[in-house]
């Protein structure tokens, strides 16, 4: 049974593995379908059998069999997917659905962008240091970090400061519609286990640090039936998600 608790990526995840996943998931394929093809493709980078396991069992879960809490949004994702199918979507929805189907990838990413807000650049043994600080010290919690962070760095998410192991922010992705900006809001509630964060929140929260929020008005979030504006003062405003 998949949980909220299952660890991120198990290898690095190339954003082209993503697109291909996305692509046939949009196209009403199941993972059995595609099994071998994917296998193939990945194999092209990583020979290995248990490597090709792992790999496919994170595209598996993120774009094929995602944890029920987060159905919803990945066949929302699928529909958006039909309706702009541009780099710029694609990014947003594989960093959205892979923060909501691995919360883990949700810590590193809020990590990462909490650091990148601070000093405008990134360390990645301080992004470990912190990870195990939240969830134990142990091996795999850093090996795991750092898979997703060279995952991160192959999407375009960030890029890597002329010294190894320094991140900095790369060019911001903007959404291309409100609908998608209300997606993403519930990628991120999801991911961080939250029913309810203030409006204010979305537009600088760290886990979303790759995308460009900035414009935001709270009307955006009517195109999600799963989520609700409420207004408790006079000036703070409530994202609630309704699972």
């Amino acid at each position: 049974m998949q949980s909220k608790t299952d660890i991120g990526f198990g290898k690095k995840i190339r954003a082209a593995w993503l697109d291909s996943a996305l692509e046939h998931a949009a196209a009403g394929r199941s993972f059995d379908q595609v099994k071998d093809a994917l296998a193939k493709e990945i194999a092209a980078n990583n020979s290995g059998p248990e490597a090709i396991r792992k790999i496919q069992t994170a595209l598996k879960r993120v774009w094929f069999v995602p944890p029920d809490y987060c159905l919803p949004l990945r066949n929302d994702a699928l529909r958006l997917f039909h309706k702009n199918a541009s780099p710029a979507t694609r990014f947003l929805l594989h960093w959205g659905m892979s923060i909501a189907a691995y919360p883990f990838i949700g810590s590193v990413a809020e990590t990462l962008g909490r650091l990148l807000k601070l000093q405008k650049e990134a360390r990645l043994a301080d992004i470990e240091r912190r990870i195990r600080e939240q969830h134990g010290d142990r091996d795999f919690v850093s090996r795991i970090t750092r898979y997703d962070v060279s995952s991160f760095l192959d999407w375009g998410a960030v890029t890597e400061a002329k010294k190894r192991g320094v991140y900095q922010l790369a060019k911001p992705t903007r959404p291309h519609s409100s609908e998608q900006v209300a997606w993403l809001a519930e990628a991120m509630l999801i991911s961080r286990d939250k029913t309810q964060t203030q409006f204010s929140e979305l537009g600088n929260h760290p886990a979303l640090f790759p995308i460009a929020l900035d414009t935001i008005n709270a009307s955006i979030l009517q195109s999600n039936p799963r989520l609700k504006l409420v207004r408790q003062s006079l000036n703070q405003e409530y994202i609630l998600l309704n699972q």
